[in-house]
């Protein structure tokens, strides 16, 4: 009995995170009240202070069940691919990013929320402080990747470029995407050429 009381549990938490991101994407963050979130839902506002104290925790849920940490993206390339060097398990990531933003209709919900549904400042703001640590975390594996990759290369070109600096342009390449694919609805950003694409980027970088 314990056991089905916590699934149902979880899935009574799902059920609301499914329906904050449906109202959040289609009103805005500080247009959804709690309350249509719990109608939404079919579920009581009891039951969403059960599992969720304010939209805050809302966010952050469902910020935690669509993201997936680089360097945990690299971990699991890397065992399944044991032998491919740092720079294919970065060409294998970035695949990986565009077809999640191509394909993955939760991801693209909750990225388009935290980027561009919220109305007020104040809303903005968490926002904000929600993706901030999210995008250093990126960064800085993307920084140590890029690093690895100078360190395997046998013959070295003179660039300017630091590790930060390659990691700089990647970051512009995906946040580019999603901007396309988000804001503008081009999904032909990541539906044309996906591959083609990431490896010009690659190649200007590590030639």
């Amino acid at each position: 009995m314990g056991r089905k009381t916590k699934q149902e549990s979880e899935r009574t938490r799902e059920r609301l995170l499914d329906a904050a991101e449906i109202e959040m994407q289609s009103h805005g963050v500080s247009n959804t009240s709690l309350a249509c979130i719990a109608k939404r839902a079919q579920l009581t506002r009891g039951a969403l202070y059960w599992h969720f104290a304010d939209k805050d925790a809302l966010l952050d849920a469902m910020i935690a069940r669509t993201h997936l940490p680089l360097r945990d993206l690299r971990d699991d390339l890397a065992r399944d691919n044991p032998r491919s060097s740092s720079r294919q398990l970065l060409r294998e990531m970035l695949l990986h990013t565009v077809d999640r933003l191509s394909t993955d209709a939760q991801h693209r919900r909750v990225c388009d929320i935290l980027l561009h549904r919220h109305e007020t400042p104040a809303c903005a703001e968490s926002s904000q402080s929600l993706l901030a640590p999210l995008f250093h975390e990126s960064r800085e594996a993307l920084i140590e990747l890029c690093n690895d990759i100078s360190l395997e290369r046998t013959t070295e070109q003179s660039s300017p470029l630091t590790a930060a600096d390659h990691a700089d342009v990647i970051l512009a390449f995906i946040c580019g995407l999603y901007e396309c694919v988000l804001r503008h609805g081009c999904g032909d950003a990541v539906e044309r050429h996906p591959e083609a694409k990431i490896d010009a980027v690659l190649h200007g970088l590590f030639p």
